[in-house]
């Protein structure tokens, strides 16, 4: 019965895939009808006019031949407006007033893609609505339909069984011959209907849920037997119709009853004469067992001769061979099997006392291996007394084993631990309910000095209170400690002044204004950058302009008052936090910050700079209740400064907010847009070198723009006012193109590299740009792999989760990622783990001074250590000297950028100087 319910099973799936395709070769026919008919004689330009009367007149000689060679029940024509031009039809249907129809027009019109919606309704038609296309132009729609009786017939011919089309009714469901009353159905169509309506009925008798048909159903009628299987229709209405498909398999079932009886009486009768046989052969068998039995004794005690000499007496001359003679062999083969292994056992004892001793030698060496490692290896007894310390233990906490031993660990190396909860956590791991404890503590050394230490105890099994019960290894981090400490000082500090970072002097000047608004204290805020800070730079270079910034910071401290709050912003841009101070206060205080700049000046080369400021005072709560309105404030009260000579202070007033800065936005937003019209923005590549082969297969893409006179301008220049204006988007968008472009036409040269392409922290809110990047991608047939995309932390900040989305969307393309500025924050490290980034940069301030600086150098080690704990590559820019290059190729950094390296050029002379090399 199982097969032959695998086999109907089966049957039933064939018979699934047979209606399937017969209905969709229906709908493919119908669809090929439509395709056709632009073709037709006199149809192309009858449609292109779209004449009512002209396309009634053209193709109502088509009409009957589709209608009698295609089954075709009729066909309508609509314009592009969704108007009816046309129709035949032989089921005398009123079209015009189904909706659902213009439903159906109306979407293939704006879709212009066919569909082919199944309708059940009294009958089942196969619908095609498909957009009518001539010379590439859209000229309306055709609607066509087809009955599925013809499917049906094509499907009693080809499988053999009955077929019945079913169409559920919500009410008013007629009495008649072909309605079934208790499923709420009315017959569609039915082959063999006279036989095949009386079984439905009988059937929906006996269920009532037509439900119970989906699984397929067997019953008895007129002594003969029919397999019912209910195939749901996928029409436009769901669970609207059914197929039902009607089996004979009276042969089959007969067959299996007939079959079983004859089984069940061939395994009586083969049951009965078996035990007949059984019983005569273990009569004989028993017998001979026991005489088996009776020897074994002798071989339990090792008596194996005599054992053998047993069996063999008590053996029996026989004809034939059975088990119990096998039995016997198998039972002298055991005996002499045994005896060879009492023989090895007796060769094995001997050998395992030669491994003893091997083992004793091993335990030496595994002794000298712990006095030898570089970490505390002790063990203490169960109420945590020091039995044994290592050699490097004795080395570093400066006492000797002896001089531990029998003392309490806790008491003896980390007195500050010695709690109730931690002696309660020593005592669950001596118990063994803990099986590890780790823990940092301070360790204490016999000279006096302390050592933080990271320890792991174990639990170790043992038998008597004699042997130790934990095994304590502690690896020194004292070092990692204070490297540690460094790197939490420089996420709040700037690493060349010691000053305030951005980050926390942000912080600290929201405290500020926090409780001047609480208290009513009034305050200030100084911003204020140097004047010609970029000519020193570029004239006496990045290291008299570092040490400029260092004596301002010098200055600055000996100027303010103790409680004011001086930060480092970025580049020469400074701010100084004056809590509790009235206007005329904070004024005299930037006229001594200027005088005190004035009195300083910085001599390299033989060449005398002097230090002048332009300084910006803000008032708050005045002029800004946030530290954003603050510090706008301050920063255009700074250009107010500026434009009155420099060396000179300003200070805001809410006058000067509104009039400053939309002057500002205008001017650079019109020069942006010039820029865009005239195609005044060009790309700079810089080289980055691979540190081991010393090959440039990539380069980093610059953005400069050209002003009206020639000058190149920085995207410091222009930038924030993109940001401001909203002009951002078209800058990203336009340099992605620009560098795509680029990158194809070097790969169409031969030439394999890859670019870094820089992101704007306002491209992860820009729905355009994944679009955009998959275009031209695909329109310049560019490998995605040779493209990458450079994102700072700060524009991971604005959006975290959405950045991580668009990277992740931009990565499975093909793309990397590089974080740059690595290093500058602490969360640095967060967004290493955060981000799909492949390549880290570490920014130029750590390595600039990496052969003069040791901090710097442990600095970059660090985050070399964390990038490649990470799995990242690294880059290291501002590469600026031989000598640095010579260190970082040390360090086993990846990759090298500076201007060592190359300094950045147009991207229009790269390949002018790639042909001309070769």
């Amino acid at each position: 019965m199982a097969n032959f319910d695998s086999q109907r099973e089966t049957e039933y799936r064939r018979y699934a895939r047979e209606v399937n395709n017969l209905i969709i070769n229906t709908s493919q026919n119908l669809y090929q009808l439509a395709e056709m008919i632009p073709f037709l004689d006199g149809m192309k330009e009858a449609l292109l006019i779209n004449d009512s009367e002209n396309i009634d007149s053209v193709f109502d000689p088509h009409w009957t031949l589709l209608q009698f060679h295609n089954s075709v029940e009729f066909i309508h024509f609509y314009d592009p407006l969704n108007q009816l031009s046309a129709s035949w039809d032989s089921l005398a249907t009123n079209i015009d007033d189904n909706i659902l129809l213009s439903t159906w027009v109306s979407q293939v019109n704006q879709s212009e893609r066919p569909i082919n919606p199944l309708l059940c309704q009294e009958s089942c038609i196969q619908y095609i609505v498909a957009p009518l296309l001539v010379e590439g132009k859209k000229s309306g729609v055709v609607v066509m339909g087809i009955s599925l009786a013809d499917a049906l017939l094509a499907f009693k011919r080809v499988s053999g069984a009955d077929i019945g089309l079913l169409i559920t009714e919500q009410d008013n469901l007629m009495q008649n011959d072909f309605a079934v009353l208790h499923w709420n159905i009315h017959i569609s169509a039915l082959t063999n209907k006279a036989i095949n309506l009386e079984i439905l009925n009988k059937v929906a008798q006996d269920y009532k849920d037509m439900s119970a048909l989906s699984e397929g159903i067997q019953m008895r009628w007129n002594d003969q037997y029919h397999q019912l299987k209910l195939f749901p229709l996928n029409s436009y209405e769901p669970d609207k119709a059914y197929l039902v498909i009607i089996t004979d398999v009276t042969s089959a079932v007969i067959n299996i009853h007939d079959s079983i009886w004859k089984i069940a009486f061939i395994g009586l009768l083969g049951l009965i004469c078996s035990e007949i046989l059984l019983f005569l052969i273990f009569t004989r068998l028993l017998a001979k067992l026991k005489d088996v039995a009776m020897v074994l004794p002798l071989l339990a005690s090792g008596q194996f001769e005599k054992f053998r000499l047993s069996l063999a007496s008590t053996g029996r001359v026989q004809r034939f061979r059975d088990e119990v003679d096998t039995l016997s062999e198998a039972a002298v083969s055991l005996s002499l099997q045994l005896e060879k292994l009492e023989q090895e056992v007796s060769n094995r004892t001997e050998m395992l006392i030669e491994q003893k001793d091997e083992l004793s030698k091993e335990r030496d060496f595994v002794k000298h291996l712990l006095d030898t490692a570089q970490a505390i290896v002790l063990t203490q007894d169960s109420d945590g007394r020091i039995m044994s310390l290592n050699e490097y233990g004795e080395m570093l906490t400066q006492y000797t084993e002896s001089e531990l031993q029998g003392k309490s660990f806790q008491n003896s190396l980390i007195p500050e631990y010695e709690s109730h909860e931690m002696l309660s956590r020593f005592k669950e791991v001596h118990s063994g309910k803990r099986g590890q404890l780790r823990h940092e503590a301070i360790t204490h050394c016999k000279d006096g000095t302390t050592r933080h230490v990271a320890w792991l105890h174990s639990h170790l099994s043992c038998r008597s209170p004699d042997e130790p019960s934990i095994l304590s290894v502690g690896l020194d981090v004292t070092e990692y400690k204070r490297v540690e400490g460094h790197l939490a000082w420089l996420a709040d500090h700037d690493p060349l002044t010691n000053l305030f970072n951005r980050r926390r002097f942000s912080e600290e000047l929201e405290q500020v204004i926090s409780r001047a608004e609480r208290y009513r204290h009034p305050g200030a805020l100084l911003f204020f950058d140097l004047d010609r800070f970029k000519y020193i730079n570029d004239t006496s270079g990045h290291q008299a302009g570092d040490t400029l910034l260092k004596m301002v910071a010098s200055m600055l401290a000996q100027t303010i008052r103790a409680n004011d709050i001086t930060g480092r912003l970025g580049g020469d841009e400074f701010a100084i936090i004056l809590p509790e101070i009235n206007p005329n206060g904070a004024i005299e205080v930037a006229k001594k910050v200027l005088d005190q700049l004035g009195l300083a000046q910085l001599t390299i080369n033989n060449r005398t700079h002097k230090i002048s400021a332009s300084i910006g005072i803000a008032l708050f709560p005045e002029h800004g209740a946030n530290i954003h309105d603050l510090l706008a404030a301050a920063d255009l009260a700074m250009y107010q400064a500026k434009a009155k000579g420099r060396n000179a202070w300003y200070l805001f007033s809410d006058k000067d907010r509104s009039r400053e800065r939309i002057h500002t936005l205008v001017y650079w937003k019109e020069k942006i847009e010039y820029s865009h019209l005239h195609d005044n923005f060009v790309l700079y590549l810089q080289p980055i070198m691979h540190v081991k082969s010393k090959e440039i297969l990539h380069y980093e893409v610059l953005l400069r723009m050209l002003d009206i006179d020639g000058t190149v301008l920085s995207p410091a220049d222009f930038i924030p006012a993109a940001e401001h204006t909203g002009l951002i988007h078209a800058i990203d968008h336009m340099v992605l193109r620009k560098a795509i472009a680029q990158l194809a036409q070097i790969y169409q040269a031969g030439f394999r590299v890859s670019f870094s392409i820089n992101l704007s922290a306002h491209a992860f809110n820009d729905p355009e740009l994944l679009p955009i990047l998959k275009a031209e991608l695909t329109s310049h047939k560019l490998d995605p792999a040779c493209v990458m995309f450079e994102i700072t932390e700060t524009a991971a900040l604005e959006d975290l989760p959405g950045a991580r989305g668009l990277m992740i969307e931009i990565r499975e393309l093909g793309c990397g990622f590089v974080l740059d500025d690595f290093g500058v924050g602490f969360s640095s490290f967060y967004y290493l783990r955060e981000l799909p980034v492949d390549v880290v940069k570490i920014d130029g301030s750590f390595v600039r001074n990496l052969s003069e600086s040791g901090d710097d150098l442990i600095l970059v080690n660090a985050l070399c250590s964390v990038a490649r704990g990470f799995g990242k590559r690294i880059t290291a820019e501002f590469v600026e000297t031989a000598e640095i290059l010579s260190i970082i190729e040390k360090m086993d950094i990846d990759y090298a950028q500076g201007y060592y390296i190359g300094k950045p050029a147009p991207a229009s002379q790269f390949l002018k100087e790639k042909m001309t090399a070769r």
